[in-house]
């Protein structure tokens, strides 16, 4: 780097950051907001566009060219992955190339009078300036290209629900080669080198697999893009790049762990089966493995689970109705941690009430669920009575 240009980046990052990482967030903040309202207002072709998906283009592109102009570099090739995989939500949502690529001008502009404001202030001369302004406009250029070069085959991919159906079933059953999902996976919104969580969803009684859909779609991505989500067979499938955020009303997903590209299949599988544990208890929302903890080992060891039952719960029939109370008391003991005030408050009775129940289960069944042992045994029965009935 020479002196010159040395000099010219150390004004520059004076002038282009605030005194501190919160400030610097805040200002970013702003600017992306104002630079969506601007997009909104000035190009009617966005106008009909959902609101995220403009935010999500705005965002990454003022993170990304605030990141290059304060290193005084061109685009990375990662950077340019990153803006063909963002393009993909606006191509289908059925926005013309010329339409993505003036809104990149707009934020560009945007972006370089936010910096040129800061740097007035702090006395940096025109010439540098204008250096950082060619410097974007250079940026911006490589991004349109890449774009261009990229919009015919994500246009179609991004419009084509059965093409995307189609790559998106091929990643998570296995069936799609490496080399083909490498290489398709930019025009389907992915980037190449990404990480991602597979997940497989069911809608509930309520809603249906279209709003399901588009709740994971809303919820799931990042600035830098990473969200592919198709119907299958009334499911919803997908591929994201963090967990959603799902109302429990909408339904229940199972989601898998993070992952490259090449293990999509082996983190779809285990969302299949956190959504198969999840439904069998009853539960709705987002759950992974790690958050069903045992339930889904409890799912598929039967045999363990009715051996735990006929020794911790069959003896409970004989005493008809105060048996289930019996058992339905356990559950809220073991439920509340075995805290003696918070079940007595949750089941409406009086603590020595409960005390009584619990040493009448013990004498019947043997446990003493100040045991650890005796104590997972009892939670294990009562886990697996919920799923066989």
């Amino acid at each position: 780097m020479t002196p010159a240009k040395a000099s010219a980046e150390r004004r520059f990052a004076r002038a282009a950051q605030p005194p501190d990482h919160q400030s610097r967030r805040a200002a970013a903040a702003r600017l992306v907001e104002q630079i969506v309202e601007s997009t909104r207002v000035e190009m009617h072709a966005f106008a009909e566009v959902p609101v995220d998906e403009v935010r999500r283009m705005v965002a990454s592109d003022v993170a990304l060219g605030r990141a290059a102009l304060a290193e005084l570099r061109p685009p990375t090739a990662q950077e340019l992955d990153v803006s063909a995989s963002v393009t993909v939500g606006l191509a289908r949502a059925g926005l013309p190339l010329d339409a993505i690529n003036q809104a990149r001008r707009l934020a560009a502009r945007r972006i370089f009078d936010a910096w040129r404001s800061d740097a007035e202030a702090s006395g940096v001369d025109p010439s540098t300036q204008l250096e950082h302004l060619y410097l974007l406009w250079s940026w911006t250029d490589a991004m349109a290209g890449r774009v261009s070069a990229e919009y015919p085959q994500t246009e179609a991919a991004g419009s084509d629900e059965s093409q995307r159906m189609w790559f998106l079933r091929g990643l998570l059953d296995g069936t799609l080669s490496p080399s083909e999902a490498q290489a398709r996976a930019a025009a389907y919104g992915l980037l190449p080198g990404g990480r991602y969580l597979a997940l497989r969803g069911t809608p509930g009684p309520e809603t249906d697999a279209r709003q399901l859909r588009r709740a994971v779609e809303l919820s799931s991505g990042t600035d830098y893009g990473g969200v592919l989500v198709a119907t299958v067979d009334g499911e919803v499938w997908g591929l994201v790049a963090r967990a959603p955020e799902i109302n429990p009303a909408q339904g229940v997903v199972g989601v898998g762990t993070v992952t490259d590209l090449s293990g999509v299949d082996a983190s779809f599988r285990l969302a299949t089966r956190a959504l198969e544990t999840a439904t069998a208890f009853g539960l709705e929302g987002a759950a992974s493995i790690d958050d069903l903890s045992l339930r889904s080992v409890i799912l598929s060891e039967g045999h363990l689970g009715e051996r735990l039952i006929r020794r911790y719960l069959d003896p409970l029939r004989e005493l008809g109705e105060f048996g289930v109370t019996l058992e339905h008391t356990v559950a809220e003991y073991l439920a509340s941690d075995m805290r003696i005030g918070d079940t007595a408050k949750a089941l409406i009775i009086h603590p020595n009430t409960l005390r009584h129940r619990i040493d009448r289960f013990q004498q019947l069944t043997g446990a003493d669920l100040r045991r650890t042992e005796d104590m997972i045994e009892v939670w294990w029965a009562l886990q697996r009575r919920r799923v066989s009935g």
